[in-house]
């Protein structure tokens, strides 16, 4: 059976995920996938442009996904709440892997910047679009996206119903309100 690029980087994903960059090997690609190199010589030059390709790949969906999620979620507090559950449903072990290689690699941190400016760029304008002003809201974006980094920096497996109750709370600390009928008020809601 044929592998296309995507299963490549899906199966990048997923020894980042496993084993940390160390394990992202031609070797081990290959194995995963059950193919000779010659498969993966179809599609990438070497093990160094299979990296570029995958950054770029990872980073373009990222940033991708991200802004086409937000971009359909017009009301401002809905896409607060909605970032928090992006920001818990992300591949933390493969991400933590990434910045791990970023901290080695000027390459990749640069991948890694990207994806990073853009999560914090997307939360600052959410806090700009319910009245924020400019200098507040970059503050409260960082604090964001600390909570997010620190969290896959400090773990080794993220514990995703943890990492979501931290960004609950930060919501709550922020006081912005989902509009939940059951709730007194306008129940919770926030995060990068």
């Amino acid at each position: 059976m044929r592998q296309s690029k995507d299963d490549y980087y899906r199966t990048a994903l997923e020894l980042l995920a496993d084993g940390g960059v160390g394990a992202l090997t031609m070797a081990n690609l290959c194995s995963r996938l059950g193919v000779t190199t010659g498969s993966f010589y179809a599609h990438f030059a070497g093990i160094r442009e299979f990296h570029t390709a995958f950054l770029e790949q990872w980073a373009e969906g990222r940033v991708y996904q991200l802004r086409e999620q937000v971009d359909s979620t017009p009301e401002p507090l809905e896409r607060i709440d909605l970032l928090r559950r992006i920001a818990v449903s992300v591949n933390h072990e493969a991400e933590s892997a990434i910045r791990g290689w970023a901290r080695t690699n000027p390459v990749v941190a640069e991948f890694q910047r990207r994806v990073d400016r853009v999560r914090e760029e997307v939360l600052v304008q959410a806090f700009l679009d319910i009245g924020i002003d400019k200098k507040e809201a970059r503050v409260l974006a960082r604090i964001g996206i600390t909570i997010l980094v620190g969290t896959q920096q400090i773990e080794e497996k993220v514990d995703r119903k943890r990492l979501d109750a931290l960004l609950s709370e930060y919501q709550r600390w922020l006081g912005f309100r989902r509009h939940d009928p059951g709730s007194p008020g306008r129940g919770s809601s926030t995060s990068p």
